[in-house]
């Protein structure tokens, strides 16, 4: 499995946050609730990301040979997760950006710049996540394996 590049989580995220800018523009233009988002979001997406990297490093201990031996199936699972966390703080990240994008447009109230704080501060924390995922993908790396010609399947004759 390939690192997930960082080109596709801009692309994501950027996606993302045209999506739920004209998404949330939409709802409130036709007076709807406007999205709140809640103060345990941010709190949330950080015990994740928090999470993703405490998984991770004991592969990377493994990776650099300061452990022993890493059960394969845990690292896999966490390399998946990693890519998991990477791709959907991307995802989240934009989604909470554009939020925060239409509520800086309507700030005539302390609860308008309330929205606006818990946008932001979720959106950072999707971001943490993303950046955590990606390391977290990065601490899974194993290094190339030297194939010598007594390595391969067929031998030269």
């Amino acid at each position: 499995m390939n690192l997930t590049r960082i080109r596709t989580l801009l692309a994501l995220a950027i996606t993302a946050t045209a999506v739920s800018a004209a998404v949330v523009d939409l709802a409130t233009g036709r007076l709807w609730t406007a999205v709140h988002v809640p103060w345990t979001v941010p709190g949330a997406l950080a015990i994740v990301a928090a999470a993703i990297l405490m998984a991770a490093w004991p592969v990377r201990q493994y990776v650099k040979g300061k452990r022993r031996r890493v059960d394969p199936i845990r690292a896999a699972t966490t390399l998946v997760f990693a890519k998991a966390c990477a791709l959907s703080g991307a995802v989240l990240a934009g989604v909470y950006l554009g939020i925060a994008l239409v509520s800086a447009t309507v700030l005539h109230s302390p609860l308008a710049w309330t929205r606006l704080w818990q946008a932001l501060a979720a959106f950072a924390a999707a971001a943490i996540l993303a950046v955590a995922g990606r390391a977290a993908e990065w601490f899974c790396r194993l290094p190339p394996e030297d194939s010598g010609p007594e390595d391969s399947a067929v031998q030269p004759a």
